[in-house]
């Protein structure tokens, strides 16, 4: 079972989404039958009606419901939320369930306790909390052991490709992910076996661990750029850690040893650099300005974890600078809005044209940086952030 996202890394509860046209009063049903979906709003294709077993139990879902919460309330730890995703895997994405969605809970449960969940560094996706879509007023203490930017945040990274992602694939020499031991299953997770297209003519050894990279958008398009006539490249994103089983002279064998998103056929794997993490201890917030921070020389977010739109603590974003412009891994940035969002109060004095603004949003961890672009992890957010907001130092 994917133990995906951590839901593990940044990384999950899956809150329900907001504003469905069917309401649905939350109830659970425990008798062995056949029980007719409510037609309502969602990204998936639900099941419109579901045939409990004699070990099942349903869950509709309500507002504000989130796996981690479910594996709470009726498994008794919210670390065995993946046992009920495992059940409803026409829920493609864990990160996201809608208010009427019907869940499968299982009632013959394996109930899991401290003692049996590894400690960091040992980074099992079974720790993992999923990101909540709420917005926190203090900042995270404590975060993943004390790192600031931990393993979990490494193995959900995105990053841009400004050539493309299969110039980009090349120039790592990275290898294609062809097939897994369970056929053409869409969606694979830690456990799975998969085959690569490379073996000994690629220099894999068994032993060996790669990194499972994914396209997640491509050609972006910058916020400001209003006709979208030019992109920035392709969005890439770590996925999973690959261990090497066996090797022959063109394929390969793998285990997924780590994961949080999943792994497809048709994503790459490329030679796995151990990260170098940041603790809290180095990633000290500023102090809350006090005066109106300049814009002319910063950044602006072009891209959201996931494809998201908003963001808040504990999501990873990409902004359009990078070393050529002097940002380093390890700084901090304040983010700022110049302008209010549709429907949002003018907050701030500075008018449209202002090289100030004093709309202060919160602050972000920068975790990597390529010529043009930075990741960053936002560490406290008062508010929420959004695409073509700015970062500065």
């Amino acid at each position: 079972m994917a133990q995906r996202r951590w839901l593990g890394i940044g990384i999950l509860p899956i809150l329900a989404m907001l504003g469905n046209q069917y309401m649905i009063p939350n109830q659970v049903v425990n008798d062995s039958e056949t029980i007719k979906i409510a037609p309502h709003t969602s990204k998936w294709d639900y099941p419109k009606e579901v045939i409990l077993g004699s070990d099942q139990e349903l869950h509709i879902v309500k507002k504000g419901d989130t796996l981690w919460d479910l594996g709470q309330k009726y498994l008794g730890s919210p670390y065995a939320w993946p046992q009920i995703w495992e059940l409803n895997k026409w829920v493609k994405d864990p990160h996201w369930i809608y208010p009427g969605d019907p869940l499968l809970i299982p009632t013959e449960r394996t109930v899991l306790s401290e003692n049996i969940i590894a400690p960091y560094p040992d980074k099992l996706v079974a720790d993992l909390q999923p990101d909540l879509h709420t917005i926190r007023t203090q900042p995270p203490s404590n975060r993943f052991g004390g790192y600031a930017y931990a393993f979990q945040d490494f193995l959900r990274l995105p990053y841009l490709a400004p050539h493309g992602a299969n110039t980009h694939f090349k120039e790592l020499g990275a290898i294609k992910i062809t097939g897994c031991q369970k056929g053409m299953q869409s969606l694979l997770s830690k456990g799975d076996v998969v085959y690569l297209g490379g073996g000994q003519n690629k220099g894999l050894h068994p032993g060996d661990r790669m990194l499972v990279l994914k396209i997640v958008k491509t050609k972006l398009i910058h916020p400001d750029n209003k006709l979208g006539l030019k992109s920035l490249g392709d969005v890439i994103k770590h996925a999973a850690i690959l261990r090497i089983l066996a090797i022959h002279p063109k394929n390969a064998e793998a285990v997924i040893e780590d994961t949080l998103d999943g792994v497809e056929i048709g994503d790459h794997a490329a030679d796995y650099v151990e990260p170098a993490l940041i603790h809290s201890k180095d990633a000290i917030l500023k102090k809350e300005p006090t005066e109106p921070v300049p814009v002319n020389k910063s950044a602006k977010i072009i891209y959201g974890s996931n494809n998201a739109a908003y963001f808040s603590i504990g999501s990873l974003v990409l902004i359009d600078k990078g070393r050529n412009a002097g940002f380093k891994t390890g700084d901090v940035l304040v983010a700022v809005r110049k302008k209010p969002m549709e429907g949002e109060r003018l907050l701030f004095h500075s008018g449209g044209n202002s090289s100030h603004t004093d709309r202060y949003l919160g602050q972000m961890l920068v975790v990597r940086t390529d010529a043009n672009s930075s990741t960053g992890l936002i560490l406290f957010s008062k508010s929420e952030i959004t695409l073509g907001d700015i970062v500065s130092h």
